[in-house]
């Protein structure tokens, strides 16, 4: 398959900076191969690998490349697949060397050609083929990361391709030619470029509407948006007599809204037609909730994650993968908070009805928009960071031990009478109570203090079950506790016959808590996205034997199985 070019590449030195630009064809494809050995002539193709890549639904990228005067033809441990998957592609000392994942091959080359592909299609499905002439020409002015550019007219044969550029220390530093020829004209200044009558007694500014951009200082336009520095980092323009919004030189449709302004910047709100929304360019912010992702029809296109990526359609952007359980499968969100780190608690949507969840941070990393590790159309936003102890938890501890019957083993090992009521147990570690259905209610206490011989001591375990079991309505029963078990390290499952929980360690402690089912398959005991058991089921005949047991001690190690049995 044919693809249209932006250029072709010749020079030893270009095809080696452009190899690590596109990552050296790392899981590309080389879908057509021919050696001519009398000739000394190879001809091949390389192409994007989109089956398991890519969830854009657009065509594949398709690189030629035409080798002559080729020498020491070297092939190993090659299948006879028709397709062969590229590991890499490296150029050493005039070698080319082919990478596969089954298999290698290398030859020595004298003359090269690459065709570099052109794929105008954005992530979001935009087409961004131009650019309003007064930015290109601000850019020009700037002399900033413009040389060259590549374009053509509507015109123009298919092959062939105009070029504009700007030349630094030339005293006539502006320059136009055809078919990369820069000494066609030359000019002092970019208006003088824009301006000449250069083509077909017209000038460039004159056929701008004839014009469409493949390439910008090596780069493909979009990438030229998404990566490199600009003279003005968000340029808005407003163009009235065609309601067209123009930032950093691509057209919108909409407009700026003089009766409304960021309250973050205070510049005034620009909107957008296609998703009927307001945003600010400058924040890159939506201004207001995304309506348009639920499981409705609607007139509107959904919106990007970003405004920018309507104008830096590759722009790299923040993903997380998480956890809602231990050991649990991952899941990935995008991620605008830059400020969220691996191991950190967030608040996540799931669902059709987009319920939040608490899940936990497994890794953050970045992706551009073109090549996302989930279809963007599809993938959901993280809601925000949790702090590392819950606000609720924080109010109720503090309003049970400032209002509540407190047991207080925090100083002295004592034997609890099981028979007394209390809101809380305060230890040296920290204060625990339980909820059902979300409330605080009485618990009785017991303690246990192994001895200091024991094999498999521990500083102190503490049985806390409900003071009365008999619940009128049941949803859950749960131990809570003032420690900071979101930034606590796991440990271990400490799963039994009769036990369901875990243990952390928490600063210098080593700390378990497990919950005790009874039934025959013990399923009535969960567990929350830290890893805390509690009770999803209250099975009546069993319900004087369910409770939770906590045991702490000093860490020694993750081997250490102490914990383990005195809960």
């Amino acid at each position: 398959m044919w693809t249209k070019r932006i250029h072709y590449l010749t020079e030893v030195n270009e095809l080696s900076d452009y190899l690590k630009k596109v990552n050296n064809f790392t899981d590309c494809i080389i879908s057509s191969f021919s050696f001519y050995s009398e000739k000394k002539l190879l001809y091949l193709t390389i192409e994007e690998d989109k089956a398991s890549s890519d969830f854009t639904n657009s065509s594949s990228l398709v690189w030629d490349l035409k080798c002559e005067c080729v020498s020491d033809f070297l092939m190993k441990d090659m299948g006879g697949l028709s397709k062969w998957w590229l590991h890499a592609l490296y150029f050493e000392d005039n070698y080319l060397h082919f990478h596969l994942l089954d298999g290698y091959f290398s030859f020595k080359v004298t003359d090269f050609k690459l065709g570099i592909p052109y794929s105008s299609k954005t992530s979001i499905g935009n087409d961004i083929q131009s650019l309003h002439i007064d930015y290109l020409l601000q850019e020009f002015k700037a002399g900033k990361n413009i040389d060259e550019t590549c374009f053509s007219f509507e015109s123009d044969p298919i092959t062939e391709f105009r070029f504009i550029g700007y030349s630094e220390n030339d005293p006539l530093p502006y320059w136009a030619g055809l078919c990369d020829l820069p000494n066609g004209a030359r000019f002092r200044t970019a208006d003088e470029l824009f301006n000449a009558k250069i083509y077909d007694g017209k000038s460039l500014r004159e056929r701008w509407s004839e014009v469409t951009l493949y390439s910008i200082y090596g780069f493909t336009l979009e990438e030229w948006l998404s990566f490199v520095d600009h003279s003005i980092e968000t340029d808005v323009l407003e163009v009235e007599d065609e309601y067209i919004l123009c930032i950093n030189g691509v057209k919108l449709d909409g407009f700026i809204d003089d009766d409304l302004v960021c309250l973050n910047c205070h510049a005034n709100q620009c909107y957008l037609d296609d998703y009927d929304e307001y945003f600010c360019p400058y924040c890159n912010i939506w201004m207001y909730k995304d309506f348009w992702d639920r499981d409705e029809t609607h007139y509107f296109k959904k919106r990007p994650l970003e405004p920018e990526l309507l104008w830096k359609p590759c722009k790299e952007l923040n993903f997380c993968n998480v956890r809602f359980f231990s050991n649990d499968k991952e899941y990935v969100y995008y991620c605008s908070d830059e400020s969220i780190e691996k191991f950190d608690w967030i608040e996540v949507p799931v669902g059709n009805n987009s319920n939040l969840k608490e899940a936990q941070v497994t890794e953050v990393f970045k992706k551009q928009a073109n090549k996302p590790p989930f279809p963007l159309e599809k993938i959901k936003k993280v809601e925000r960071k949790l702090s590392t102890i819950n606000e609720k938890i924080i109010e109720t501890n503090n309003s049970l031990i400032s209002e509540g019957v407190i047991c207080d083993l925090s100083e002295a090992k004592e034997v609890m009478n099981s028979k007394q009521a209390y809101d809380i147990l305060k230890t040296p570690i920290g204060n625990f109570w339980l909820e059902l259905n979300g409330s605080p209610i009485k618990i009785s206490i017991g303690a246990h203090y192994p001895n200091n011989d024991d094999e498999y001591y521990v500083e102190a375990s503490y049985y806390i079950k409900p003071f009365n079991s008999d619940f009128e309505k049941f949803k859950s029963l749960t131990i809570c506790s003032d420690i900071d078990l979101r930034s606590s390290r796991l440990i271990d499952n400490l799963g039994g016959e009769h036990k369901e929980g875990y243990n952390w360690q928490v600063d210098n402690i080593d700390l378990g808590i497990v919950a005790h089912p009874y039934s025959y398959l013990e399923q009535e005991v969960s567990e929350t996205p830290v890893g805390v058991p509690y009770y999803a089921e209250w099975i009546e005949k069993y319900k004087e034997l369910y409770g939770f047991t906590v045991a702490w001690k000093y860490f020694v190690s993750d081997e250490d199985l102490s914990v383990w049995f005195n809960t």
